[in-house]
């Protein structure tokens, strides 16, 4: 993971400060930076809080982030630049994920964005704040109609729009209507059931609106010092459970900074747990093992995660693809009925505008596993071939006329985990979404499978020569095309979930999303989602950044 910025350290350094650091874990923390408040990860939340802090008059803010500053990377700033940030090494960290028995074995790409900005810096730029229904079992104060005016203060920062659909989407909005969803301008007021259309996205012109652009790079962003290239490696403690500061690794030398008030996680549902079971909040049996010292014992650390999994099914047609942009979705549930809340989501994708990107990320991570992934100069190979391919003009022509409706299980009620497979910070984590380890998943993706496939089958789609470029997706033999799901199927980028909020012993952070135990640590991220969302999950993440800054304000101001 630490190769994409070009550091590079030896296994006996890494040991070296995992050791010493982890030492002085309880015993105290000699920095000569200090901070009011340390936002831990400039992501979509992070970017909010650490703003809205220094903007109310908090105290002093420093905002750490892993990865670069964006202005280094022009793409993360650009509305076009989304597929071109997915194939920067430098912004995306690496990771993979445990074998997956229902994946057919696979380990699977679990990336997300290493940058400021976070993964919101580049993603699609789909802003929807989910389905009602998905905040009902959420705790007291955290339901939908809770919920609206952070929503509206977050739109109204990013200015968020859809874009005007072209001839194509809306001859795949008229198939979804004859397959029977309903056709809807706006997906943002809480009810999904049954609907398509084009969906809000967070752009300006030619510009990204991410949070941090509306809220720091916008602003200058006055009161906040940043702190890039810098990756946390564990909170100190002392003996009262307070933090006392953070250790951070900068250009191989750890730093030590200390911290008066709080700290406030908002590194993902990925990072967070990660950096809570290294400073020795999490399992205690887990940490004992790995020769953790316990300050928390906290089962709920690292359980409950949460992803979307999806599969994309590729068609082509007779008239090329007009559109570039994930615009057009449709929510409703994989086998309807009355009142069904939905529970999948289904896109149309346009192969022309990034499938050439998604190769050149994906095409090296399949075919060179482990160790022979970090030689920069296979990578770099596979992917000169990727560029080479896409430059014959038989591909192109191809490829002009194909798009897919990628498919996600928008409910999942499998729940995986993310479990420190070391105390050496340097060593990944082990991520296990457990994608489709219930019948119930199983079931509900091959159903909703079948409703796309039979989309495309009507006459606004059929009747343009649509064809499907897959049989063993389409077929009628249920175990094919369950083969196929598994063998196709990848992450969908929405990790939530693992460090939950709740008032129930298991969710290791309250509702005002302070870590249960600790004295001054909050976690304000997608970690905290008690339920998934069935839509996207960059809104509902920037929303609980908003209202964790509210929390915190409200205290400085009492």
């Amino acid at each position: 993971m630490h190769e994409a910025r070009g550091e590079t350290r030896t296994a006996e350094q890494h040991r070296e400060t995992a050791g010493n650091a982890h030492a002085g874990a309880r015993a105290g923390i000699a920095a000569s930076e200090r901070y009011d408040y340390i936002v831990v990860g400039a992501g979509s939340a992070g970017c909010i809080v650490a703003a809205r802090l220094a903007e109310g008059g908090a105290g002093t803010v420093l905002l750490i982030e892993a990865g670069d500053e964006a202005e280094r990377h022009p793409e993360t700033l650009s509305a076009d630049g989304f597929k071109h940030t997915f194939t920067n090494d430098a912004l995306m960290w690496h990771r993979m994920s445990a074998p997956q028995a229902d994946c057919g074995g696979r380990s699977l790409y679990m990336g997300s964005g290493r940058v400021m900005g976070g993964s919101g810096a580049v993603n699609g730029m789909v802003y929807t704040r989910g389905d009602r229904r998905d905040f009902a079992d959420w705790p007291a104060g955290w339901h939908w109609e809770d919920l609206v005016p952070a929503f509206e203060a977050v739109e109204a920062r990013l200015r968020v729009r859809p874009r005007t659909p072209t001839a194509f989407a809306e001859r795949f909005m008229a198939a979804a209507e004859e397959a029977g969803f309903a056709r809807k301008d706006g997906l943002n007021d809480g009810d999904l059931a049954e609907v398509v259309g084009c969906n809000d996205m967070n752009y300006d012109g030619d510009a990204r609106r991410s949070s941090y652009r509306a809220w720091l790079h916008e602003a200058g962003g006055a009161g906040v010092q940043r702190l890039t290239g810098a990756e946390v490696q564990r909170l100190a403690f002392d003996d009262r459970r307070r933090a006392i500061g953070v250790e951070v690794l900068v250009a191989g030398a750890v730093r030590r900074i200390a911290v008066t008030r709080e700290v406030i996680l908002c590194a993902g549902a990925l990072e967070t747990p990660r950096l809570l079971q290294l400073s020795g909040v999490g399992p205690s049996e887990e940490l004992a093992r790995l020769g953790i010292g316990t300050v928390l014992d906290a089962p709920g650390v690292g359980a409950h995660l949460r992803d979307h999994p999806n599969v994309c099914m590729f068609y082509r047609g007779e008239a090329p693809v007009d559109f570039r942009y994930p615009q057009i979705y449709a929510f409703g549930a994989a086998r309807p009925g009355d009142g069904a809340a939905p529970d999948s989501c289904f896109v149309c994708y346009a192969a022309p505008a990034s499938l050439k990107e998604s190769m050149l990320r994906m095409i090296p991570i399949l075919a060179l596993p482990g160790r022979l992934y970090r030689q920069r100069w296979l990578r770099a190979l596979l992917r000169a071939l990727v560029h080479g391919a896409f430059r014959l003009p038989p591909l192109r022509r191809f490829v002009s006329k194909v798009f897919g409706v990628v498919v996600i299980l928008g409910k999942p009620t499998s729940e995986g985990s993310v479990r420190l497979a070391s105390r050496d910070p340097a060593v990944p984590a082990r991520i296990d979404p457990a994608y489709y380890a219930t019948e119930s998943d199983r079931d509900t993706m091959d159903a909703a499978v079948m409703r796309a496939h039979a989309i495309t089958r009507q006459a606004p789609l059929a009747g343009t020569g649509v064809r499907a470029l897959s049989r063993a997706a389409v077929s009628t033999d249920r175990r094919k095309r369950r083969r196929w799901i598994h063998g196709a199927t990848m992450t969908t980028f929405h990790y939530c979930g693992s460090c939950r909020m709740g008032e129930d012993c298991d969710s290791p952070v309250d509702t005002r999303l302070c870590v249960k135990g600790l004295a001054n640590v909050r976690v304000a991220d997608a970690s905290v989602m008690p339920a998934i969302p069935v839509s996207a999950l960059n809104a509902p993440s920037m929303m609980v950044g908003y209202r964790g800054a509210d929390f915190i304000l409200e205290g400085v101001a009492s």
